[in-house]
């Protein structure tokens, strides 16, 4: 019983409507969600305490080359977020620009999913 159970799964995993399909969507699916978490959690650190941000963006300077470039390019538009609030511009300015970033990050994320579904 077992043994068929097993062939099943291969078989499945072997279609390629799994790999052109499924996987797309479910990793386009989690992809949305942290950045909305992530955006949803900058915008609390916006309100609660803006000291938050710059200990995050401290923190990540601080890491070796190499960390820093694997954070810039797996957040990356979190990452110009940060860069743009510890930037001198005026508040104005950074609300603007992370405002556009949002609306960027969550169009790009939902016509990713839009394509694959």
């Amino acid at each position: 019983m077992g043994s068929a159970i097993l062939i099943v799964k291969e078989a499945a995993l072997k279609k390629s409507e799994f790999w052109d399909v499924t996987v797309p969507r479910v990793l386009s699916t989690y992809a949305i969600l942290i950045f909305v978490l992530l955006w949803v959690g900058l915008a609390i650190a916006l309100v609660i305490n803006r000291e938050w941000l710059s200990l995050l963006w401290n923190w990540v300077q601080a890491l070796p080359i190499v960390g820093e470039i694997i954070i810039w390019i797996l957040f990356l538009p979190i990452m110009v977020g940060l860069w743009t609030w510890e930037s001198s511009w005026s508040t104005l300015v950074n609300l603007l620009v992370l405002v556009g970033i949002v609306g960027w990050t969550l169009l790009a994320a939902s016509s990713f999913k839009q394509y694959v579904l």
